[in-house]
């Protein structure tokens, strides 16, 4: 069976200029291409493999998410039939399709009787072209008929959130006409039709599959599959009763392709009807006798019910289920894994005591429409949406989720409706919710990061980006600007219980990190102390961040704790400091020069945010040094020998990021740095020196919150060496002492691999 989505039968489509196909010989029989790599088996590659491709699915079929179109055409007129393709698989630099292929039919040698395989060979190509293969005089017949056929077939792909429209078109004078339009789209990673054919039998299997049903509805379109036998006195009639809501709108014939024309045989019809207007409308078929006064064989009768300003039909015994946003009433969009359902009970209440029951009904759709329905027969039931399954953002009202039916009483609920038929059908709609979480930094919790987040991100800062914009979205209009940041800010004070926010928001950096070392350790509700206090913070020294602060008002910052936002006092009524921000310096860094052989070198440092302090040896202008490949150093200014150069710096404005990093116990960090450093491609002896150095500093405190830099110091003290190093591993460890661990997002190191002339370096900062 081809791919089954609801029909979109009514949405426009733009047509391309045509492209006109170039004939392909029979004898191309390749299975690969370069665009689909090998091709599966199913796809046709020879006439009779098309021809028995096209009657068993038809025009289009989807599957291995290829899509696979065939089209049967006079040889004689092979030039007359183009195609084209629209839509947004064909604004991106990756082909939708291959060259279609033309496969006319080979006259097969007749075969040896003594030869099994040929045979076979032989008997398989009749079968597949529904030729008796004792008729071998067919073959002889038919490659002399001017009338002989071909079949194209053509293969288009649609990659993961696009779509795509083919369009076929034949000659008609001297222009040409439209013939068929197919629509695919990749919502979630899977292919899918989405014209008239991914539900509309178009080729004898599906006819045969479902031509025992009385009609078949989809959206706004009706079908009666009437099949009859030509070589019988009896023919299909129509009658309309009620509203008359439908209008005939095209008989398409679904019989099997056929190289040899039969009398009689059998007749697939689809007699296809479009909704005009709402109202109650019977059709019925009778299959009656061409005499008058016969009676009918078979009947087909729908009885519809036609809503929505004729945009959709039900037949009885069907139910349409619609999710739709509360506030718009549009359907929502949502796919993937993840398929919401509704679990429903129904109650019979029988002599021997009430019998209960209900399907699960999976919502794959939207709207999905689901047959079978007993509901409205029942003494009771009820339907239940399950909420682990809605879209994102989405939420029932008041936790409406259900909507009952007891004792002839419907009891309604806030965001559902429902409508019941005089067909016996119905349509119901949940109405949700769009309540976004407001987490636009992916940290888990709604506060006030999320709005510095979201303002940095609307003013361009390209190092930040918003996992998943809908829990951002606030207008609830597909993307994010200003109106969001003001939604979300609102939804801010609400949520704080009315505390007043900063008008100047903060990314806070290591830089923004504050403690409060005065008398005032109390949190308000507003920069102010006539703000009511939401806290006390304990005089614990915990580290804070700055998230932002009042316009022309040096006195206070906005911050948070323990999940708390709110004031915190800078200065004291006598002009004293309330507060005390972190500063820190670049501290023993230490470089050193592994050349292949004995090299002068020149050393030059750059800082952008410090200023230079301590160096060893002197740093005039740079060190000029002869190095060694064993890493020994000879400066050249006093003749000394050293292991490395060294250098500090203080009055450090650097921001660092601490984004990412580990929280590490003061007992841990010795075991800690060993397996880092490893990992990042310090030396042995270049590791011990780096652990001899900072291992007395951190492990007697209780936590270190440890990250080592990257863009952010190498940015800021910039090393210029001549010669130019072939690697250079720079390892720049920042780290504050913290009294509780912290949660932080791991950070990726990178393993560094020497080569060549090999330049070193290692140093850190304590945040304090």
């Amino acid at each position: 069976m081809k791919t089954k989505l609801l029909s979109m039968l009514t949405a426009s489509i733009m047509l391309t200029a045509a492209v006109p196909m170039q004939p392909i010989q029979a004898a191309d029989k390749a299975a690969s291409n370069g665009i689909f790599g090998t091709l599966p088996e199913w796809v046709p590659q020879s006439f009779p493999d098309a021809m028995e491709f096209y009657n068993s699915h038809g025009k289009s079929y989807v599957s291995d998410n290829i899509i696979c179109l065939v089209r049967p055409m006079l040889q004689y007129k092979e030039d007359d039939y183009e195609f084209s393709i629209s839509g947004s698989m064909t604004m991106i630099n990756t082909p939708a399709g291959g060259d279609p292929k033309i496969y006319e039919l080979e006259t097969p040698k007749k075969p040896d009787p003594d030869d099994p395989a040929a045979v076979m060979a032989y008997e398989d190509i009749c079968w597949k072209i529904g030729i008796d293969p004792d008729n071998y005089s067919f073959f002889e017949s038919y490659s002399g008929c001017k009338t002989q056929y071909a079949f194209e077939v053509e293969l288009f792909r649609v990659l993961k959130g696009h779509d795509l429209t083919v369009t076929w078109h034949e000659k008609d004078g001297d222009g040409y006409k439209t013939t068929e339009t197919f629509t695919f789209e990749n919502k979630w990673g899977t292919t899918v039709e989405t014209d008239i054919y991914s539900w509309l039998p178009d080729c004898r299997s599906e006819f045969n599959a479902r031509q025992q049903e009385d009609a078949m509805a989809n959206d706004n379109y009706l079908a009666f599959l009437l099949q009859s036998n030509a070589g019988t006195p009896y023919e299909w009639t129509e009658t309309v009763t009620g509203d008359k809501c439908l209008e005939l709108a095209e008989v398409r014939d679904c019989s099997p392709f056929e190289l040899m024309p039969r009398d009689g045989g059998i007749v697939n019809k689809i007699h296809l009807y479009k909704a005009v207007k709402d109202g109650n409308t019977t059709v019925s078929y009778d299959l009656m006798p061409l005499d008058p006064d016969g009676k009918s064989l078979k009947n087909k009768t729908a009885k519809c019910a036609v809503f929505d300003d004729a945009q959709a039909i039900l037949l009885p015994g069907q139910m349409r289920v619609t999710l739709a946003d509360y506030d718009s009433g549009k359907p929502l969009s949502y796919g993937g894994d993840t398929i919401p359902g509704i679990s429903t009970n129904i109650t019979f209440y029988e002599p021997e005591g009430p019998m209960s029951t209900g399907p699960i009904l999976p919502l794959e759709t939207n709207p999905s429409v689901h047959d079978n329905i007993t509901f409205f027969g029942a003494d009771s039931f009820s339907f239940y949406l399950d909420k682990n399954a809605l879209p994102a953002g989405y939420s029932f009202p008041d936790d409406a989720a259900q909507m009952g039916y007891f004792n002839g009483t419907l009891l309604p609920k806030d965001g559902i409706t429902l409508r019941r038929f005089d067909n016996g059908s119905a349509d119901v709609v949940f109405k949700l919710k769009y309540t976004p979480s407001g987490d636009a930094n992916s940290d888990g919790e709604f506060n006030v990061a999320d709005m510095v987040h979201l303002q940095k991100w609307l003013l361009g800062s390209h190092n930040l980006r918003i996992a998943d914009r809908e829990k951002a979205d606030f207008c609830h209009d597909g993307k994010l600007n200003v109106f969001d940041l003001i939604m979300m800010k609102r939804a801010l004070i609400n949520k704080n219980h009315g505390v007043v926010l900063p008008n100047i928001a903060v990314y806070p950096t290591t830089k923004d990190w504050f403690y409060i070392s005065g008398e005032d350790f109390n949190m308000y509700s507003g920069p102010g102390t006539e703000y009511s206090v939401i806290d006390t913070i304990p005089d614990n020294r915990d580290w804070l961040y700055e998230y932002g602060y009042m316009k022309d008002n040096d006195d206070w910052i906005y911050t948070e704790y323990e999940g708390k936002h709110g004031w915190v006092r800078v200065n004291l009524d006598d002009g004293s400091k309330n507060i005390t921000f972190s500063s820190f310096v670049y501290d023993k860094p230490v470089i050193y020069l592994y050349p292949e052989t004995e090299t002068d070198v020149h050393v030059e440092l750059d800082l952008k945010d410090a200023d230079l302090a301590t160096t060893y040896p002197k740093y005039n202008n740079g060190w000029d040094v002869t190095a060694s490949p064993d890493g020994t150093l000879l400066n050249k200014a006093d003749g000394t020998h050293h292991k490395y150069l060294f250098w500090d710096a203080v009055n450090c404005n650097t921001k660092y990021d601490l984004s990412k990093g580990f929280c590490v116990a003061g007992s841990d960090t010795e075991s800690f740095l060993k397996e880092k450093l490893t990992y990042m491609g310090l030396t042995e002896q270049e590791m011990n020196e780096f652990i001899v150095y900072w291992l007395p500093r951190m492990e007697h405190n209780k936590y270190n919150l440890i990250s080592f830099q990257g863009d952010a110091y190498t940015n800021s003290a910039e090393l210029n060496i001549t010669p130019e190093p072939d690697s250079l591993l720079r390892v720049f460890m920042t780290y504050a002492p913290l009294n509780k661990a912290v949660d932080i997002e791991p950070q990726q190191l990178v393993t560094f691999e020497r080569k060549g002339f090999t330049v070193v370096e290692w140093g850190g900062s304590e945040i304090s």
